[in-house]
C-alpha cells in the first residue's frame, strides 16, 4: 500500500527545471542587517535552491527564454519563505475535535501516547493519519516540520508513520520517540524495555536517512533524552534531538535543559553540533536561558497549546532570541503557523503592556513587532534545526516558497506584506507552495489528490474507529496508571475559576 502511494506522489512532485517568479513583493532576509528586507516588484529564480533575487521586475529577464525555466507571473502577490513548525505530533490527526476542552493532566490518559491510542490504532491507520496530518500542515504553508513522533509503539507503527510523512512531499525532521509503550489498559501495563528495540530500529533506519531525496530526515525524540540516546545520535549521523520540557507543578524539579546538559560528564552536552529543541520550556530558569544562548540551542514556543492545556509560558518572551514556534497537538486547535504567530504576538504584547499599566503608566511603544513574530515562524525555525538555509528567501537558501494571493476581501489595500500575513491572512490566501523548488500546491489546491485517492474517507473511518473504541475503554484504569507513574495525586490538582457567559440561571459551561 505504502509503495503505491509513494509512487503516485513522486510522479506529481517530479523534478523540474528552474522557476522564475516575476513581479510581486518578496519578503527576503538580509544577513548584513539580520532582518527582513522587502523587495517590491522584484523577481526570484530557483530550482531546489534560490539562485538569484532581483530588486527589479525585469532583473532576471535573461532567463525568460530558457528552455527549462518556467516563468510565473506573481505581480500583486506576496512571496514569503515557507513556515517552520518546530513541534508537532502529526500522527494525532484522526482525533480531531475530541479535545476541545481537555487540559494537560487528562490529555495524558485520553489522547497521549500513554493513553489507549497504542491499543487502538493499526499501522495502516497511523500511515494515513500521519500522511494527512503532514498534508494539512503543508496546505497551511508549513514547508518544514519537526515531528515529535511518539507513535513508535512497534516497528510497524514507526515505519508506517515515517512512510506517511515521506509520502506527503513536505520537509520533515521525523523524530523517532524512545520511551515506554502501553501494552495493556486494564490492568494498566507499560513495557519499560521498549527503548532497547526502539534504539536498534533507529540505528537501522539511520542507514537510509535522509529519505525522499533529502526532504525527510531522521531525528530522535525522548522524555527525557539519555546519554545512550545522545550517543546513538552522534554515532549514526542524526542531527536533531527533541524533548518536552514542562516544569513547575508538572515537572520533576530538575529542568530538562539542565538535565540534558549534564548527560556527558566533563563536557556540556548542549555544546554540540546536534540541534536540541526543547518543546515549551514553559518554566525555564535564568541559568537554563544562559545555557541556550551559550550553546545556541532552541526552545519551541507553542502559544495556543500552552494556553489551551494550561502549562503556560510566563517567561517565554524573555528567550525569544533562542526560540521558534510550533503547533503541538493539531487535533485540538489551529493547524497553522500563521495563527501561532498572531496569538503569540498579541499575547506577548498584552503581558508587557500590562506590566506598564500596573505601574499606572501608558504604553508609549509596542513591545513586539509583526516582523519579530514573522521571524519566529520562519528563520528562527531553521536556526533551531541548525539550518540557516531554511525559513528565508536569500540566495543559497532552499527554495521553500509561499505565494500569497492578495485578492481576498481581507487583504485588499495592504501595503506592509509582513503585517498582511501575520495579522490579516489565512490559509486560504496561500495560492502556490514550493518545497525544494517543486510545486506542491497550485492555485489554492494541493497537487496531491488526497480526496480522489481516498485518503479523506480513510481518515474519517479511522476517526470513527478511535471514537468508538475510546467510548468502550475503561479510562479510569488509564487515569490511575498515568497518575501513579507520574506521581500526581489529587492534592496536586485544583479547579480553576470557571466563567459564566449566560445571563440568569446557568453558566453556558
Amino acid at each position: 500500500m505504502y509503495s503505491a502511494i509513494f509512487a503516485l506522489l513522486s510522479l506529481v512532485c517530479s523534478a523540474r527545471g528552474a522557476t522564475l517568479l516575476r513581479g510581486g513583493t518578496f519578503i527576503t532576509y538580509s544577513e548584513s542587517s539580520s532582518n527582513l528586507e522587502i523587495i517590491t516588484d522584484g523577481a526570484m529564480l530557483f530550482n531546489d535552491t534560490i539562485l538569484a533575487i532581483s530588486d527589479t521586475i525585469d532583473g532576471l529577464d535573461s532567463h525568460l527564454n530558457d528552455q527549462d525555466t518556467e516563468t510565473v507571473n506573481t505581480t500583486g502577490k506576496i512571496i514569503s519563505p515557507g513556515f517552520i513548525d518546530t513541534h508537532r505530533h502529526t500522527w494525532q490527526t484522526a482525533m480531531r475535535t475530541l479535545g476541545p476542552n481537555v487540559q494537560l493532566e487528562n490529555y495524558m490518559w485520553l489522547f497521549g501516547t500513554t493513553g489507549p491510542a497504542p491499543l487502538i490504532f493499526s499501522p495502516d491507520d497511523i500511515h494515513i493519519t500521519s500522511l494527512m496530518g503532514t498534508l494539512e500542515a503543508l496546505n497551511a504553508g508549513v514547508t518544514t516540520s519537526l515531528d515529535f513522533a511518539h507513535v513508535t509503539w512497534t516497528r510497524a507503527h514507526a515505519q508506517a508513520a515515517l512512510q506517511g510523512v515521506i509520502d506527503s512531499g513536505a520537509r520533515v525532521w521525523w523524530c523517532y520517540n524512545v520511551g515506554p509503550v502501553v501494552i495493556s489498559g486494564d490492568p494498566y501495563t507499560v513495557n519499560t524495555s521498549a527503548p532497547i528495540d526502539q534504539l536498534a530500529h533507529i540505528r537501522e533506519l539511520a542507514k537510509d536517512s535522509p529519505f525522499n531525496g533529502g526532504l525527510v530526515t531522521l531525528g530522535i525524540a525522548a522524555d527525557p533524552p539519555t546519554a545512550e540516546i545522545v550517543e546513538t545520535a552522534q554515532n549514526n549521523s542524526i542531527n536533531v534531538i527533541t524533548a518536552h520540557d514542562v516544569e513547575g507543578p508538572f515537572g520533576s524539579g530538575t529542568g530538562v535543559i539542565t538535565l540534558v546538559n549534564n548527560l556527558t560528564p566533563g563536557s556540556p552536552t548542549l555544546n554540540s553540533s546536534l540541534a536540541f529543541v526543547f518543546a515549551h520550556a514553559s518554566l525555564f530558569t535564568p541559568a537554563e536561558a544562559r545555557l541556550l544562548r551559550e550553546f545556541n540551542q532552541y526552545v519551541s514556543i507553542t502559544p495556543e497549546s500552552e494556553m489551551h492545556y494550561g502549562h503556560g509560558h510566563p517567561a517565554s518572551y524573555l528567550i525569544q532570541d533562542q526560540a521558534a514556534l510550533g503547533v503541538d497537538t493539531h487535533f485540538t486547535f489551529s493547524i497553522d503557523i500563521i495563527g501561532q504567530m498572531r496569538i503569540w504576538l498579541q499575547s506577548t504584547r498584552l503581558g508587557l503592556y500590562q506590566e506598564t499599566l500596573d505601574r499606572f503608566k501608558i504604553p508609549s511603544n509596542t513591545p513586539m513587532t509583526v516582523r519579530q513574530a514573522f521571524l519566529l515562524g520562519t528563520r528562527n525555525g531553521g536556526l533551531a534545526l541548525k539550518r540557516p538555509d531554511l525559513g528565508v528567501l536569500k540566495v543559497g537558501a532552499k527554495a521553500d516558497v509561499l505565494v500569497f494571493s492578495t485578492d481576498a476581501i481581507g487583504l485588499i489595500g495592504w501595503s506592509d506584506p509582513v503585517a498582511a500575513i501575520v495579522l490579516h491572512s489565512n490559509v486560504a490566501d496561500i495560492e502556490d507552495i514550493y518545497v525544494d523548488g517543486k510545486l506542491v500546491k497550485k492555485s489554492g489546491k494541493l497537487i496531491v489528490d488526497w480526496q480522489g485517492e481516498g485518503f479523506a474517507d480513510s481518515l474519517r473511518n479511522i476517526a470513527v474507529k478511535f471514537r468508538e473504541a475510546l467510548a468502550k475503554t475503561n479510562i479510569a484504569a488509564f487515569e490511575a496508571g498515568v497518575k501513579k507513574s507520574s506521581g500526581v495525586t489529587d492534592q496536586d490538582l485544583q479547579d480553576p475559576f470557571q466563567v459564566d457567559v449566560t445571563r440568569g440561571d446557568g453558566t453556558g459551561f
